[in-house]
């Protein structure tokens, strides 16, 4: 099929059986393999952060009174709750559950699939966007980053695409809507997370580079006042958030840094591209011991496969790329090709000038699917069909392997740091009140808070009791709330072992404060993982022994 780079033309409709199979079947791949993914880890408390506002007391500067309402606009003075009005209804109707929260954002996985296939077909053509779509939705970083939301950067991906499809079409047919809802979508985009900022300079630079002769012509007064009004819309939250804590957003977030740093950061994006970032970081490798047999028959089959092949790592993305730009004689009157290129240029230079960003994966996979739509636009443009066909097969089944391996190291060696499936098991371990035989409970260390708020929809008293340990020097403020808590006597204290500590040294300097007043643990029960590896302990504190001096204040700082 000829690619289709006349960006005037009109839409194409979809009018058979075997163009649907076509659409669906990729959108499908990330929906399989997520639901394959969900049950191996527990719920990270990033990933768990977008109930916070449900469940969680929030800070005044971000929210809004209306009506006598406590309204939150904002998270994170860079993370809106946009997510967390889409799980309203949800966690309301469904409860909260692995299902329930992450089934949704690998739905929008697979809509994200769809719809870039849609808007492949439309600018591109057919061919491209059937090769295009397969290397997206097969893509072991995408898979992994929308089915553990962390990031979170599902919502990102799916309202980029969108914002995309909607401003090519509008594009096309003049149509004004849709222009207001390309507008309102990157709005949306910006609001949910403050780094959509880098997208959208990508966006603007490669529009001004490669479509300069559109922008002028769609650049008239109501065109401009519609989709400024709709980007204000959909980022009005973010706009109130900043306009009642002027520069709140940018003035705490926006850093540039050193030359040096930011070249430490290239690493990152080619485990990125190739899939194997997330090696040891969702899964644990190999040489962690223990290991136990793949229980599952999904699990037993991965380890076949990744026994026949000899394991398969890295899908070698990061070199189809460099042989896909030597092939710039083919493509390089492809405008699409040329809008990708500065797309993931500039929105990933904005990733390296900024101080602490970039690296790490759920960074760099926010210039996705542009590596994608290149790599699409070159096998669409060589002039050997069957042979550009067969390198999109192959690389689909590259990532395929990757994914395969992903799921035979969860099977097999268990999920890694702080999406270790004790989480899970800690949960289920701390019944809701009245059966909760304690008072307040105190969370020890970083990774345990969100997730426990979000699985028990905010019934538990959990107050957060690290900052006094973190380092050995204390402010008064901080020997208050040690006093307090050590000498609550219904309090139950939630910790992890020193080896699996987020925050090193936590524990120790519990343990020295506790001895020094006399006190010691009573450990109710240690959590392990799905591999006997003993991560959390829950435990109160016994009565103090006689003579030790015993002091109160009146009430704890949250």
């Amino acid at each position: 099929m000829a690619a289709r780079e006349n960006f005037s033309s009109p839409l194409p409709a979809v009018t058979n059986l075997s163009t649907r199979v076509k659409i669906l079947a990729p959108a499908a791949i990330p929906i399989l393999f997520g639901a394959a993914l969900i049950p191996y880890a527990g719920v990270q408390n990033d990933e768990a952060l977008f109930a916070a506002p449900l469940y969680e007391q929030m800070p005044k500067e971000f929210c809004i009174r209306v009506f006598h309402h406590t309204i939150p606009l904002m998270v994170m003075s860079y993370l809106g709750n946009l997510k967390t009005l889409l799980y309203l209804p949800i966690l309301h109707f469904l409860g909260s559950n692995l299902w329930t929260v992450r089934f949704p954002m690998v739905l929008a996985g697979g809509l994200t699939v769809f719809i870039f296939y849609k808007l492949l077909d439309e600018s591109v053509g057919g061919f491209a966007a059937l090769a295009g779509a397969f290397l997206l939705a097969s893509d072991p970083t995408f898979i992994l980053t929308d089915t553990y939301d962390w990031g979170p950067v599902a919502l990102e991906h799916l309202l980029l695409v969108t914002a995309c499809l909607c401003l090519l079409r509008f594009t096309r047919t003049g149509w004004m809507r849709y222009l207001a809802a390309g507008f309102f979508f990157l709005g949306l985009g910006l609001w949910n997370k403050a780094i959509f900022l880098w997208a959208l300079s990508g966006l603007g630079v490669a529009g001004a580079a490669v479509f300069p002769r559109q922008l002028v012509k769609w650049a008239r007064p109501r065109a401009m006042a519609t989709a400024a009004a709709a980007f204000l819309m959909g980022a009005l939250p973010l706009v109130t958030y900043n306009v009642r804590k002027p520069n709140a957003t940018l003035g705490a977030n926006a850093h540039f840094d050193s030359p040096q740093t930011a070249m430490r950061k290239v690493p990152m994006m080619i485990e990125t591209l190739n899939g194997h970032g997330l090696f040891g970081f969702l899964c644990r490798s190999d040489w962690e011991e223990p290991a136990k047999q793949p229980g599952t028959l999904r699990g037993r089959l991965a380890w076949r496969i990744a026994g026949a092949v000899g394991g398969q790592y890295r899908n070698g993305f990061e070199f189809a790329f460099l042989l896909g730009l030597a092939c710039a004689p083919w493509w390089w009157r492809r405008r699409s090709a040329w809008f990708s290129l500065i797309f993931i240029a500039v929105s990933w230079a904005a990733m390296l000038v900024s101080r602490d960003a970039g690296g790490s994966v759920h960074h760099t996979v926010l210039v996705w699917p542009f590596p994608q739509l290149f790599m699409a636009v070159v096998l669409a443009s060589l002039p050997w069909k069957p042979i550009a066909g067969v390198i999109a097969v192959v690389m689909t089944g590259m990532n395929l392997l990757v994914m395969n391996q992903y799921i035979a190291e969860f099977e097999r060696n268990g999920a890694a740091g702080t999406f270790d499936d004790a989480l899970l098991a800690l949960v289920r371990a701390i019944p809701d009140p009245p059966r909760l035989q304690a008072g307040r409970i105190y969370v020890l260390d970083w990774g345990m808070l969100n997730t426990l708020a979000l699985f028990h929809q905010g019934r538990l008293p959990l107050f957060v009791a690290d900052p006094p340990f973190l380092s050995d020097h204390r402010t008064p403020d901080e020997l208050r709330d040690i006093e307090f808590m050590l000498h609550d006597p219904q309090g139950l204290f939630l910790a992890h072992l020193p080896a699996a500590e987020v925050n090193r040294g936590v524990g120790a300097r519990f343990d020295q404060e506790i001895a020094a007043r006399g006190l010691e643990k009573r450990v109710l029960k240690t959590i392990y993982d799905s591999n006997g590896r003993p991560v959390f302990e829950i435990f109160k504190l016994a009565a103090p022994r006689a003579g030790v001096a015993v002091t109160f204040c009146p009430k704890p700082r949250v």
